[in-house]
């Protein structure tokens, strides 16, 4: 080599040179950050990666504390939870005490105190129950959000929302049905007249007999033809038989007719079918029963879910409520059926008693079961009726029927209980009485306020008291006889003396006309099965040769005639659920429905609103209760959800930061033994080419010979 202008192998020792510096310095800088991608020009697109690597890494780990700060605010939420369901269990503790029988008023009261105590407890409770200042029980914990996520998309956030659990929001939602009415039932006369007739004649009237004052020329003011009388007394005034609510609402019922017995105002005695849609006749005027049911189709819209429940023709509450808890795995709504009512006997002015009461009772027994039992009422117990002997009798059956009586503390009222929801049926009702009877009238508003008519004879008629006549005929029309009519039928009143009888119609007031032999009229009452003829109404039984005909009816005894009439009380269905649901009937426009018009909305019953004070409501109280304790159940289990989801969440979110770290540090990390073997290459490389770049230099050296 002669050229000296260019060094080739200086050069090409000087690029290798270059080259091995540059590795030198990237094996330094691997060995002393570990790190292959130090920069970008290392690896771009494993830089690139990496960095996305990064912060998926870093919002996990930070979901991880998300996650965690959500269990800890769950745990405070839930364990106050536990305090509040603790509280509820003693509330409902004391709602079973309460609804005991054995317990008077004032222990209720006693038992009430700490209930509202309790009320209080839950009301500081969802007041005061806080995580990092923020409240969690009061209502306001809705749809908070917590990020167990990296980035924005739906599925890395759990929403949560705890609800209020103040007395004021605890309880149970509700739908009951509307198989009720309330129309007040009445059978008897508002008011009336009566008219007195003295004979000298004898005579079968008993008392209990009907009488109808039929046509003539004479008719008596304020009585009506063709109605129905019965034998009554001026110091007896109404005794009342009625079943309602145990909670003062009226009894449901289906078909409606009425009967009953009292001399005055306010008698009145529920009947009830299933069958027909017709008006119900009632003091003061007519309403129409709307809610009998045929077949019907509810679609019932719950949490869960929708789901449609057949009812049918004839069905109890208690098949109501099967139909409907059939369902409730697909609805999250079950019902509740029971049947309640009350029996009261409320007397006025009442100079006599009723020594018995007798009755068919049905309930889930499809055979009937007489009940009779002894019924005090009159001036001797204070005008209060005397029940407890009826409801021994009706508890000694209940096995059978699946109906319980139970005594008001003064023993004035029976409450009667079908918890099951069977119908409670009274069929053959009568209660006679050992003295006066009571007037019924076939007509719910017949109205008479007239005279007294007295018929003076000279010797004992022989009429009983209650015995019913109808005067059919005046043979002679002289000196109408006012207070009476024709076509009419009276019933039998008579006097200590037995010298005279009164017709009466309604209360027995008046004023009494003396009819003598100079202006007496022949009257001939009739009575059905047996007739008595009394010729004369003077001693030798001739009142101017006109015969009186008088049909009697042999009832033996001295007695009410026995009364059959038919009662069936129907139960009411509650449809219950812990979150607001709604029903939805087929069809509401032919008044089939078990439900008045379209369903209510479902109403909370809260546990602000329970008390302990009567059974009854002692009784609500559980069933709120009850409502409140799955509320607080529910969100519980969504707190434990939550916190096993949290978690899960934890876990998966960890398993996630550690792959992805080390799909990371394969990208990014270096390989510290190859990176040594590099360093290593790299120095003795370094100083190769530094001796080789020497010699090239030295090797021009030779070419200065020649100039020499």
């Amino acid at each position: 080599m002669t050229k000296i202008d260019t060094n080739v192998a200086a050069l090409k020792s000087l690029h290798h040179l270059q080259r091995n510096d540059e590795n030198y310095s990237k094996a330094v800088e691997r060995l002393s950050s570990g790190k292959r991608i130090n920069n970008a020009g290392d690896d771009a697109a494993g830089a690139s990666i990496v960095n996305r690597m990064t912060a998926q890494i870093s919002g996990m780990q930070m979901a991880i504390r998300n996650a965690g700060d959500a269990i800890s605010m769950a745990q405070v939420a839930e364990g106050a939870l536990v305090e509040v369901s603790d509280v509820l269990q003693r509330m409902r503790e004391l709602g079973v005490q309460a609804a005991n029988g054995t317990y008077s008023g004032a222990d209720r009261v006693a038992l009430n105190q700490e209930i509202n105590q309790l009320k209080n407890e839950l009301l500081r409770i969802s007041e005061t129950t806080s995580f990092n200042t923020t409240k969690l029980l009061d209502g306001t914990f809705q749809d908070t959000q917590f990020e167990i996520g990296f980035d924005e998309t739906p599925q890395h956030t759990h929403t949560l929302t705890i609800k209020d659990v103040s007395p004021a929001s605890l309880g149970i939602w509700q739908i009951n049905s509307q198989l009720e009415k309330s129309a007040t039932l009445s059978s008897v006369a508002a008011n009336g007249a009566a008219a007195a007739i003295t004979v000298s004649s004898d005579h079968n009237f008993k008392s209990g007999d009907i009488v109808t004052y039929e046509k003539g020329s004479s008719p008596i003011p304020g009585l009506i033809p063709g109605q129905n009388y019965k034998v009554g007394t001026a110091s007896f005034a109404a005794t009342t038989f009625s079943l309602t609510e145990i909670d003062g609402t009226a009894v449901t019922y289906g078909q409606l007719s009425s009967a009953g017995y009292g001399s005055g105002t306010g008698a009145k005695f529920h009947l009830a079918t299933l069958a027909g849609a017709p008006n119900v006749a009632e003091t003061g005027g007519t309403a129409a029963a709307s809610n009998v049911l045929e077949t019907e189709d509810l679609t019932i819209y719950g949490h869960v879910g929708q789901q449609t429940a057949n009812i049918t023709v004839g069905s109890t509450a208690q098949q109501i409520a099967n139909s409907v808890n059939n369902i409730t795995s697909a609805t999250g709504v079950y019902a509740a059926a029971e049947t309640n009512a009350r029996i009261t006997f409320s007397p006025a002015d009442v100079s006599s008693k009723y020594e018995t009461v007798s009755f068919d009772l049905f309930g889930m027994n499809t055979s009937a079961i007489k009940v009779t039992a002894s019924v005090n009422v009159g001036t001797a117990d204070g005008g209060l009726a005397e029940l407890s002997d009826l409801r021994d009798k009706i508890n000694g059956i209940s096995g059978s029927t699946g109906i319980t009586a139970q005594l008001s503390a003064d023993k004035t009222y029976i409450d009667l209980f079908s918890p099951d929801g069977y119908d409670i049926v009274i069929d053959n009702f009568d209660f006679p009485q050992d003295t006066a009877p009571a007037q019924v009238s076939a007509s719910i508003n017949a109205s008479a306020a007239n005279t007294n008519d007295t018929i003076t004879s000279a010797s004992a008629h022989g009429f009983k008291q209650g015995d019913v006549v109808r005067l059919t005929s005046i043979h002679n029309s002289e000196n109408t006889l006012a207070g009476l009519s024709l076509d009419t039928d009276y019933i039998v009143k008579t006097t200590p003396s037995s010298t005279t009888f009164t017709l009466a119609t309604g209360s027995l007031t008046g004023t009494t006309v003396d009819i003598t032999a100079t202006n007496a009229q022949a009257l001939t009452f009739t009575k059905a099965l047996k007739t008595m003829n009394v010729q004369t109404m003077d001693q030798d039984k001739t009142l101017k040769g006109v015969p009186v005909e008088l049909t009697d009816k042999d009832l033996g005894s001295d007695e009410t005639p026995n009364r059959t009439d038919n009662l069936r009380i129907t139960g009411q269905v509650t449809f219950n659920s812990s979150n607001v649901f709604t029903i939805v009937p087929a069809d509401t426009t032919n008044n089939t429905s078990i439900f008045r018009d379209q369903p209510p909305s479902a109403a909370l019953t809260k546990i602000s609103e329970m008390n302990v004070l009567t059974v009854k409501s002692a009784q609500r109280m559980l069933s709120s209760i009850d409502g409140a304790l799955l509320s607080v159940d529910a969100e519980r289990g969504t707190l434990g959800a939550t916190m096993n989801r949290m978690q899960y969440t934890i876990d998966n979110l960890s398993n996630i930061v550690m792959n992805t770290q080390v799909s990371k540090g394969r990208i990014s990390d270096a390989d510290m033994a190859e990176e040594s073997v590099n360093l290593s290459k790299s120095q003795i490389l370094q100083q190769a080419a530094t001796a080789m770049l020497a010699q090239a230099n030295q090797s021009m050296q030779s070419i200065l010979d020649l100039l020499r």
